[in-house]
């Protein structure tokens, strides 16, 4: 009967733990939820923009706000992302685009 008795107050340990963090598991939850709308939304080439972004630290409005050199440059490597998305996704070579990245994405 002792055994059954430790078991049980395992049990109703991590019962009572998970009741005291349930409050912020859910707002845990609802964070990675709403990110994962948020990409299921996008585009494949927006997802590899917002990529560029992130591996640069930079939110939209960072980028915006960037010298036009630095700016170019992060451009560059927008549309190279963006070239090797289309080149998976149809299988069909794309060529270097003289069309700003601001044309692609607004």
């Amino acid at each position: 009967m002792t055994a059954i008795t430790g078991i049980s107050g395992i049990g109703a340990g991590a019962t009572t733990q998970a009741a005291e963090t349930n409050g912020s598991s859910d707002l845990n939850f609802d964070a990675i939820l709403e990110a994962f709308k948020k990409a299921a939304s996008e585009t494949p080439e927006q997802r590899a923009r917002d990529a560029v972004l992130k591996k640069h630290d930079l939110s939209e409005e960072d980028y915006k706000k960037l010298p036009p050199k630095e700016k170019e440059a992060i451009d560059k490597e927008i549309a190279e992302a963006v070239r090797k998305v289309h080149e998976r996704k149809t299988g069909v070579a794309m060529p270097d685009s003289p069309v700003p990245t601001e044309k692609l994405f607004g």
